[in-house]
């Protein structure tokens, strides 16, 4: 009888101490309202840090009003008047006047307006622009500018939230949030449906993050951000198969890549692609089996003399970091590359036979390679540069190894070499009645010539032959 006594007291006092339905409700509902303001405070936070760096670009074009009779022929002409011709979007990135925005805001544009967010405007100067991975750097003379900072683009992943911040259709300082939908997106802008303007350039390095946070047209050029209101990408597409508004596929460019291209746009007035002379190709789910899970882009053929072979590289081994970003895919690796510059030496990591290794490279222009290997030799007096001919230098043209003589490399717009009606991979049989087998000889040749009477040459271009006479310049 006490037994049942005691237990039913306990079941008693237990049911008391229970939360009733409507109690254990509102504690979850209040939990979830304070993780919802908890974000709400984030994205409060992040957009509060950005928003006095984020310009509306306003750009114009001179037009000319003309009047025409009733056959379309021009009978008067008005004055001259700039007019608006496109909108965007860009974000100061420096206190002294620096604007980043994309390639296609700005093409073309005879005048560029630079509007704040507290309503100042300023006429702005295109310091340089790089339609290959559309950016573009901007000036503005203006004091008391707010700069944002760059974030790490590369340390974002799938799932992270983001804002994006513009002037879609005009109206400035719109932001969106939505997260990482993808990294590292390729072959976006050859489909036209994803291109922010019809007359936006192809792309050359794409590696874009994609988002569904809702880009429109003149976001473009505008920031994304993290959290942190730190700047991880510049909003440059969108895809749209009417042409409108955001559908939740958009896309920025990488500000690791930003942040390079524009170093080099104000240090040099443009970019330089570098060239590290590799064959690459990805390692696929066996190679990384055989190499120990490696993550990286296996070399199957390093060029001699080229970048890498000067930095000690060799066929088999495996670059997991490139001028520090952590490479996992040829794509990744061939945009940092052409990004990095020839100016300083780049920070180059790779496994060989198991094991970590880190090397200073010091990339060089294809062109200047070439030029090297093969042996350039210019003739200004003619306007033309030419190669001899021989086993390595045939292998590298992929011509006839056996065949000899002097072949033209390049010829110059408006020089005698293009008058006479000469065009590069002519080859030169003879000049002056003699056969050519030297280029310095070849120089000779036209510097002791008559500018008159001008020098005959002979040639072949493909299988025919032809004669001209060529008039160096003196």
């Amino acid at each position: 009888m006490l037994f049942r006594q005691i237990a039913a007291l306990t079941l008693a006092l237990t049911f008391l101490a229970a939360p009733t339905f409507s109690q254990s409700t509102d504690q979850e509902l209040e939990q979830s309202r304070s993780h919802a303001n908890s974000l709400s405070r984030a994205f409060n936070a992040a957009a509060k840090e950005i928003e006095p760096s984020v310009v509306f670009i306003q750009r114009r074009n001179l037009i000319t009003p003309v009047r025409r009779d009733i056959f379309g022929r021009i009978i008067a002409r008005g004055e001259a008047t700039f007019q608006d011709s496109g909108l965007g979007s860009g974000v100061i990135v420096s206190e002294d006047g620096y604007v980043i925005t994309n390639n296609h805001v700005i093409a073309n544009a005879e005048q560029l307006e630079v509007r704040l967010i507290d309503g100042r405007s300023y006429l702005a100067d295109v310091v340089g622009s790089d339609p290959a991975t559309d950016v573009a750097v901007l000036k503005i003379d203006a004091e008391e500018l707010v700069a944002a900072s760059f974030g790490d683009s590369d340390g974002l992943e799938v799932g992270d939230w983001v804002l994006a911040v513009g002037s879609p259709f005009g109206l400035s300082n719109t932001v969106t949030a939505g997260i990482v939908s993808a990294m590292g997106r390729q072959g976006v802008l050859g489909q036209t449906q994803h291109r922010a303007s019809p007359n936006q350039p192809r792309v050359l390095y794409e590696e874009f993050i994609q988002t569904d946070a809702a880009i429109n047209p003149g976001n473009s050029g505008g920031p994304m951000v993290d959290l942190d209101g730190k700047v991880v990408g510049i909003n440059t597409a969108i895809f749209s198969k009417s042409g409108g508004g955001s559908i939740g596929l958009s896309f920025a460019i990488p500000s690791a890549i930003v942040e390079r291209v524009m170093r080099s746009i104000v240090e040099s007035g443009g970019v330089v692609r570098g060239w590290l002379g590799v064959t690459m190709t990805d390692l696929t789910p066996e190679d990384r089996a055989m190499f120990g899970d490696s993550e990286g882009v296996f070399i199957s053929d390093v060029l001699p003399g080229s970048p890498a072979a000067e930095a000690g590289l060799v066929e088999g081994d495996i670059i997991y970091a490139f001028d520090g970003r952590e490479i996992d895919s040829v794509n990744r690796l061939r945009n940092s590359i052409a990004i990095s510059g020839t100016e300083r030496p780049a920070e180059l990591s790779y496994i060989r036979d198991g094991k970590a290794h880190t090397t200073q490279v010091k990339l060089t222009e294809f062109d200047t390679y070439k030029r090297e290997m093969l042996g350039v030799v210019d003739l200004p007096q003619t306007g033309m540069s030419v190669i001899e001919l021989r086993p390595d230098v045939n292998r590298f043209l992929e011509i006839d190894p056996s065949m000899t003589g002097v072949v033209i490399y390049e010829v110059h717009p408006d020089s005698p070499a293009r008058r006479a009606g000469l065009m590069a991979q002519d080859r030169l049989l003879r000049v002056g009645g003699r056969e050519v087998e030297d280029a310095e000889e070849l120089g000779a040749v036209f510097a002791k010539s008559d500018s008159r009477s001008g020098v005959p040459i002979e040639v072949a271009r493909g299988n025919r032959q032809g004669r001209t006479t060529i008039y160096p310049a003196r």
